[in-house]
């Protein structure tokens, strides 16, 4: 219990950092390996091990954009050398319901563990409020090494709505390289 509050606490204050840049230059270009490898970060945590945070694949103005803030692929080797991935979802939207993601699955098959790990009502003086829902998707080394060379993967979040998210083949090659 005490390790994934210290990853909630660790992975919250990782996504308000977001770096010292604007979006524009945050913006990266899809097409090219050395872009997306220039925009992922590692930590050293004394407790967790290392961790790669990849380059938060929302860009506005997309589609993505309606219902997301931030999507961006975590890649951990613990103190113990274990692997891990996961795939760290911002679901941001207007409205008066939660999206209530329940379930993801990858689009080939084959379900994977969802956790959410917060979620909170944004309310502006004005009266007009967003939900937020903050969701890791646990991937399998496996699932990343067998999508590099194709056409990326496929993960489908299921709740009251469907969504799905493509991380495309270069974003899967640029994470295997930041070992």
């Amino acid at each position: 219990m005490r390790k994934a509050i210290s990853l909630l606490v660790f992975l919250t204050c990782l996504s308000q950092l977001c770096y010292g840049i604007s979006e524009e230059e945050r913006r990266a270009n899809w097409d090219k390996l050395r872009e997306i490898k220039s925009q992922t970060s590692l930590t050293l945590h004394p407790k967790l091990g290392e961790i790669t945070r990849g380059a938060n694949m929302v860009e506005p103005g997309e589609e993505l954009a309606k219902n997301f803030s931030e999507i961006y692929l975590l890649r951990i080797v613990d103190p113990e050398d274990n692997e891990h991935f996961k795939l760290h979802v911002t679901a941001l939207h207007q409205g008066d319901e939660w999206l209530n993601y329940t379930r993801a699955a990858l689009k080939s098959g084959g379900q994977k563990k969802l956790t959410e790990l917060s979620r909170q009502e944004l309310c502006e003086g004005n009266g007009s409020c967003q939900r937020e829902e903050q969701l890791e998707v646990d991937i399998g080394f496996e699932d990343i090494a067998n999508n590099i060379g194709g056409r990326g993967l496929d993960i489908v979040l299921l709740g009251e709505t469907r969504q799905e998210i493509h991380i495309s083949s270069l974003y899967l090659l640029a994470m295997m390289q930041s070992m």
